[in-house]
């Protein structure tokens, strides 16, 4: 099975970035392609009418990033219905006689940031949502994927600021008692290493601006 993934088009910003790199893989048979969040500029969802067109004919599965601001995220799932968009819950697909189970979510974040706080995303928020991740995770599939717009291990964010990094993921693979096959994130910008092996999970910071490129992922 071959996946496609990426993140951070924060379009209109990175929008031509992205069909650049579309176009390279256009022709390419992708079974299945993930979004991990921070699809447009702050929260200006009609800016994701062109992404939409391009990726409405591929089984398309999508989390919502921090630029996918809270109030606007209904649009999202009202006005690209052929999206399947996940939010702190698990689907399962057949593709290829086997059963993907995938579990989305915004992610958690070590450390909130000071406007987090301030509307309610405080450590009791992400202690609960991460509770909730690692319980999904020990959800059946033949292939288990987390996707999550925060990164999901701290090995994938190497080349940002390492005192950001509280604020750009959790250890979520370095501590779950259930592990997925593959753990799928973006956020990290400026991240140089976006893809590591951590207690055997495959990682992969998909972020556009880090990678000039779509993630393309070979399952095993």
């Amino acid at each position: 099975m071959l996946i496609a993934a990426t993140s951070d088009i924060h379009s209109p910003k990175y929008l031509t970035q992205f069909f650049m790199a579309f176009n390279s893989i256009r022709n390419v048979k992708i079974d299945l392609f993930l979004l991990a969040g921070d699809l447009v500029n702050e929260g200006e969802y009609n800016h994701f009418y062109p992404i939409y067109e391009v990726l409405k004919k591929y089984t398309t599965v999508a989390v919502f990033g921090n630029e996918d601001f809270y109030e606007k995220r209904e649009y999202y799932k009202k006005y690209f219905d052929k999206i399947i968009w996940v939010e702190d819950n698990s689907i399962k697909l057949n593709i290829d006689n086997k059963t993907v189970t995938i579990i989305g979510s915004e992610g958690v974040l070590e450390e909130p940031t000071k406007w987090q706080r301030l509307n309610g995303m405080d450590e009791t928020f992400y202690r609960e949502r991460k509770e909730k991740i690692m319980k999904m995770l020990c959800e059946d599939g033949d292939i288990k994927i987390l996707l999550t717009h925060y990164a999901s291990s701290f090995a994938t964010v190497v080349g940002e600021r390492k005192s950001a990094y509280p604020q750009l993921g959790d250890r979520i693979i370095e501590e779950a008692e259930c592990l997925p096959h593959i753990a799928i994130h973006g956020h990290a910008h400026y991240a140089k290493i976006t893809f590591s092996i951590v207690r055997n999970v495959r990682v992969y910071n998909v972020a556009l601006p880090a990678n000039k490129k779509i993630v393309l992922i070979q399952t095993l």
